[in-house]
């Protein structure tokens, strides 16, 4: 429960953050007439919408619902995941498009000092609610997914103090008309850079959804603990398989005996079962463990 309550105010500093961040971008790119503070304000104001949605979701999961979720609701976890991932991504693209309709009709004249002092403060402040978030370490995909996006606004708003700098230097050269390029071409290469994270977000949490095998780390282990009770009990086959859904791992295996396995009754079985257990240390996550024993294979196939 207090792991519970961590994560939960975890998601709360993310929602606020993303409220002052939407808030700020917004209003300081309507004044300073800057597409790539805007973009900045609209990715925050959009975050601010999927922290809510997690922290629903987050404590509808905590909610117990033995009779309607026999299962659990693990997997409500991926499924939010993946929206928020799609919201991204269909951000990115919009202001991809944007970026090349402004680069086409001859840039856009922002108020530099204006602009770059934004860029500084949201820079600074991007960097503070980033560290807080990941020094709070956690094992929830829904506190991971916040720290990514906190991510990807430190290095957006770090790419637009650059580029801002950038800019008001080349206003003091004979390269100053290209001053008017800066934004617009600082929208198109940053949204082309964010899509990268919610497109892997998105990846990982659809194998999930889909019941795919997890990461090769918790296989190998679940692997080697197999292989052990096989030897130990001489088993000649088994049929194993492994899912992960949110923070739950679902472990199943079919062992089918012969003639020569030593175990044979209730208390062997359970005692087999006790051992690998034992075996299993995979922190951060529930383990829903099945072990079962056959001497038909047909019944495991």
């Amino acid at each position: 429960m207090q792991t519970n309550n961590h994560d939960s105010t975890i998601l709360k500093i993310s929602v606020f953050g993303a409220l002052l961040f939407s808030v700020m971008g917004i209003t300081w790119g309507i004044l300073a007439n800057s597409q790539m503070i805007i973009f900045d304000g609209l990715y925050s104001f959009i975050s601010l919408g999927l922290s809510l949605l997690s922290l629903f979701a987050f404590s509808f999961i905590q909610k117990e619902d033995q009779e309607r979720f026999q299962y659990g609701k693990d997997v409500i976890e991926p499924l939010v995941i993946i929206f928020k991932a799609c919201a991204i991504i269909a951000m990115c693209l919009f202001a991809f498009s944007t970026s090349i309709i402004d680069l086409l009709k001859g840039g856009r004249e922002v108020a530099l000092g204006p602009a770059a002092l934004y860029a500084l403060i949201a820079t600074v402040l991007c960097i503070i609610v980033y560290r807080i978030m990941k020094n709070k370490q956690s094992n929830s995909e829904f506190v991971r997914a916040e720290a990514a996006q906190w991510l990807m606004d430190t290095i957006l708003s770090g790419a637009v103090l650059l580029g801002f700098i950038i800019a008001l230097i080349l206003n003091q050269t004979t390269l100053s008309f290209l001053t008017s390029y800066i934004d617009p071409a600082m929208v198109l290469l940053v949204s082309l850079y964010f899509l990268k994270v919610p497109v892997r977000m998105l990846i990982k949490n659809t194998k999930e959804l889909l019941w795919m095998a997890p990461s090769t780390d918790i296989q190998y282990q679940v692997t080697q603990a197999v292989e052990l009770a096989k030897a130990k009990y001489n088993i000649n086959e088994d049929f194993t398989r492994v899912t992960k859904v949110g923070k739950t791992i679902f472990i199943e295996i079919d062992f089918v005996l012969s003639e020569g396995t030593i175990i044979n009754n209730v208390d062997e079985f359970d005692k087999v079962r006790k051992e690998f257990d034992q075996q299993l240390h995979i922190e951060g996550h529930t383990k829903w463990f099945t072990l079962s024993f056959t001497k038909d294979r047909k019944w495991v196939l």
